[in-house]
């Protein structure tokens, strides 16, 4: 008689099996998961956590006090700002105040992003013109605009919108306080 081995299908080596490399696959995509979110974790910030909070809640009381300055003053701005041109043009009633500032500041806040918000200064022109430049264009979604100064008594004043930035924009600035 003679011996003869018989080779089954079960007898393959462990890796030759399907279902061994799923049950593999499944801890491992878990681990590599958790190391990407580990690194998104550290290397992104979060804009809208704030450290300070404390001291900006302070602050809600001055910014409440400037715009009440503002409606008491009646003061209003209209901006008027192509996106492709980069320009921004600002039609400013002094309302009560002695004489147009030479300057105007304008902040312009991103709703989200933070790192986007821009500062620009706008100087005087003929009547109640204003203009500015921006060093690039404002990309399109929420935006927050503000513009604010002081009064010859050392008051400050700030009229404020939120509006939608698309290629052409008009954004009327006033103080919601009467």
């Amino acid at each position: 008689m003679t011996n003869t081995i018989v080779l089954s299908k079960n007898n393959k080596p462990w890796y030759r099996f399907p279902l061994v490399w799923m049950l593999v696959a499944i801890p491992f995509s878990a681990v590599i998961m958790g190391v990407v979110m580990v690194w998104l974790a550290v290397d992104t910030n979060d804009g809208l956590v704030v450290d300070d909070y404390y001291k900006q809640g302070l602050e809600i009381n001055r910014v409440i006090e400037r715009d009440k300055k503002a409606a008491e003053l009646g003061i209003s701005a209209v901006i008027v700002f192509d996106n492709s041109a980069r320009i921004i043009k600002t039609k400013f009633d002094k309302g009560s105040l002695v004489t147009f500032p030479e300057r105007l500041q304008v902040q312009l806040q991103h709703a989200t992003r933070a790192n986007s918000d821009i500062s620009i200064w706008l100087d005087h022109g003929i009547d109640n013109q204003y203009i500015g430049y921006l060093d690039h264009t404002i990309t399109e979604g929420i935006w927050y605009f503000q513009i604010s100064g002081s009064t010859d008594t050392g008051d400050g004043w700030r009229v404020d919108a939120r509006s939608r930035v698309g290629p052409k924009n008009v954004i009327h600035l006033q103080s919601d306080y009467e």
